[in-house]
C-alpha cells in the first residue's frame, strides 16, 4: 500500500505539471487564436478535429506497442513530445494560425503517447481500495493549481505576451520530464497479442461497457477537451476581453469546483452518489436556458460556474467508475490495453462530432445557430449524467 501511495503521489505531481500546461494550452491558447484569427471558431474547430483524429489513430498504435511492455517508457516519450509541442508554439508565434497542420500533428501524437500509457499504468499502480482517495487527492491538487495558475498566467500574458509565457511553461515541461523518470518501470507482461477485434466482440455485449461507451462519447463532446469547453472560453473571452479577466473567472470557478469535489470526497466516498450525479447533470441545462433567454455578463458567469462545477463532479464520478471497471471481472489484464484503445476511440469520436457541430456554427456565422449548438452540447451533459448514474461502482 505504501508503494502504491508513493507511486500515486509521483503521478499526481506529474499531472500537476500537466495541469499547468493544459491551462496554458487550453483557455489561453484559445484566447490567442481569437486574437490572431479572423475566423477563430472555424480555425479552432479544424485544429481540434484533426488533432483528435490523430489522437485516436495514435492511441490504437500505442495500444498495440505497450500491451506487454514499455508503458512507462512510452509515457516518458509523451512527456518529451509535449515539450516540443510547446517549443513549436514559441517558435511560430503569431504565425501559428498558418501552421495548424503542424500543431495538430504535434498535439495529437503527444497526447496519445502521454495519456494512453498513463491510463494503463494508473490501473496497475493504483488499486481499487486506494482509487477514490487517489482520485480525490489528484482532483484537489489540480484544483489548487487551477485556482492559482489562471490568474498568474493571465497576468503574465497581459503584462508581457503569450510567447514569453510559453517559455515559462517550457521550463515547467522540463521539470515534468525529470519527474517522469522517478516512476519505476513495470515488469513485462505475458499477455496475448493485441487483438482489438476479439476484445470488442467480448466487451460490446456487456451492459456496463455499453453505458460507459455512451458516457465517453458525450464527455468527449462537452467536457474533456470538448467543443463545449472551447465554446465556453470563447464566450468568456469575448465578453470580458482580456486574458487577466479570463484568468480571474477561471480561478473563481475552479475554487468552487474544488469545494464541491472536496465535499464529494467527504460525503460520498463510501455512499451512493446517484442523486448528486443527477443534480449535477440537470443544473448546467437549466443555466444554459437562463443564458439563452436573458444574455448578459451575469448569466454568462452563472452558466460558466454551473458548467465547471457540476461537470467536475460528473467527471470525477465517471473517472472512478472507468478505472474500477478496467480493474474488475469485466476487463481482465488480457483486455485492458484493448479496452482503453476502444474507450479512447469513442472519446475522440465524441470530440470530433462536437467540433464538427461547432465548425458548422462557425461557417454559418449565425448567432442563432451558435446558441442552438450551445444548447445541444449542454443537453448532452444530461445524457452523459444519466448513463454515469447507471454504471456500477465496482468498489472492492
Amino acid at each position: 500500500m505504501e508503494n502504491t501511495k508513493l507511486e500515486g503521489n509521483i503521478i499526481i505531481a506529474i499531472n500537476a505539471m500537466k495541469k499547468i500546461m493544459v491551462l496554458f494550452l487550453g483557455p489561453f491558447l484559445t484566447a490567442y487564436f481569437i486574437k490572431t484569427s479572423q475566423e477563430s471558431i472555424v480555425d479552432l474547430s479544424v485544429y481540434y478535429i484533426f488533432s483528435n483524429i490523430l489522437l485516436a489513430i495514435g492511441s490504437f498504435i500505442v495500444a498495440g506497442i505497450i500491451k506487454n511492455k514499455f508503458r512507462i517508457g512510452m509515457f516518458r516519450i509523451g512527456v518529451i513530445l509535449n515539450f516540443f509541442y510547446i517549443l513549436a508554439i514559441i517558435i511560430l508565434k503569431e504565425n501559428i494560425i498558418n501552421h495548424l497542420a503542424l500543431i495538430s500533428i504535434l498535439y495529437g501524437i503527444s497526447s496519445s503517447v502521454y495519456w494512453f500509457p498513463y491510463n494503463l499504468f494508473v490501473i496497475n499502480k493504483i488499486d481499487n481500495n486506494y482509487r477514490t482517495e487517489y482520485t480525490v487527492k489528484s482532483k484537489i491538487v489540480s484544483s489548487i493549481i487551477g485556482v492559482l495558475c489562471p490568474i498568474l498566467l493571465g497576468s503574465i500574458i497581459t503584462i508581457t505576451n503569450y510567447e514569453l509565457t510559453a517559455i515559462i511553461i517550457l521550463f515547467i515541461s522540463l521539470i515534468q520530464i525529470i519527474l517522469s523518470f522517478l516512476l519505476t518501470s513495470e515488469k513485462e507482461n505475458n499477455l496475448p497479442k493485441f487483438n482489438l477485434k476479439n476484445a470488442w466482440k467480448r466487451l460490446k455485449d456487456n451492459e456496463q461497457i455499453r453505458k460507459m461507451s455512451i458516457v465517453e462519447f458525450f464527455i468527449g463532446m462537452n467536457v474533456s477537451d470538448g467543443a463545449l469547453e472551447i465554446l465556453m472560453t470563447i464566450l468568456i473571452f469575448n465578453s470580458f476581453k482580456t486574458n487577466f479577466n479570463l484568468g480571474i473567472i477561471t480561478s473563481i470557478t475552479t475554487i468552487l469546483s474544488m469545494i464541491f469535489i472536496h465535499l464529494y470526497g467527504k460525503i460520498y466516498k463510501n455512499k451512493e452518489d446517484k442523486n448528486i450525479i443527477m443534480i449535477s447533470s440537470i443544473i448546467p441545462v437549466l443555466s444554459v436556458l437562463l443564458l439563452l433567454v436573458w444574455r448578459n455578463n451575469i448569466t454568462i458567469i452563472i452558466y460558466n460556474i454551473c458548467y465547471v462545477v457540476f461537470t467536475s463532479l460528473l467527471t470525477l464520478t465517471r473517472e472512478i467508475r472507468l478505472f474500477n471497471i478496467s480493474d474488475s471481472y469485466i476487463v481482465d489484464n488480457n483486455n485492458q490495453s484493448e479496452f482503453f484503445a476502444i474507450r479512447e476511440g469513442i472519446l475522440n469520436c465524441g470530440r470530433i462530432v462536437g467540433y464538427l457541430i461547432l465548425l458548422f456554427a462557425g461557417i454559418s456565422e449565425s448567432l442563432l445557430i451558435l446558441n442552438i449548438v450551445m444548447a445541444i452540447l449542454t443537453l448532452s451533459i444530461l445524457v452523459m449524467g444519466v448513463n454515469i448514474r447507471r454504471i456500477e461502482k465496482f468498489d472492492k
